[in-house]
């Protein structure tokens, strides 16, 4: 295939639209406008500001009483955080829950 052939098929022979130009320089003008400072923030690594809590009350990661989410009370599998799950896995969750009440309104059903 020739080079004036490929340039035909990638459509190199036609005119840009007043459009496509447009688009092109809001997308450029846009990323100009991004600041390099983000851009490089992007490879500092994990962000350590968690941790800043527990560094202060002299807490390291080699103590045996750091775990963030256990200090914080972020932990998740607690009683009574996972028995909606279970009465929705069993089918049982609207016998157990509260039954909706009428609001009167006659838009909502």
């Amino acid at each position: 295939m020739s080079e004036d052939s490929r340039d035909r098929e990638l459509g190199m022979d036609r005119k840009i639209t007043r459009r496509d130009f447009l688009n092109g320089v809001a997308v450029t003008v846009g990323a100009s406008l991004v600041p390099a400072a983000g851009l490089l923030a992007q490879n500092k690594g994990p962000d350590r500001s968690a941790q800043d809590p527990l560094l202060e009350q002299g807490i390291t990661p080699r103590d045996p009483r750091y775990e963030p989410p256990n200090l914080t009370g972020l932990r998740g599998n607690h009683p009574g955080s996972f028995e909606i799950a279970h009465q929705l896995r069993d089918g049982a969750f609207w016998d157990a829950s509260a039954k909706p009440e009428s609001t009167g309104n006659p838009t909502i059903s």
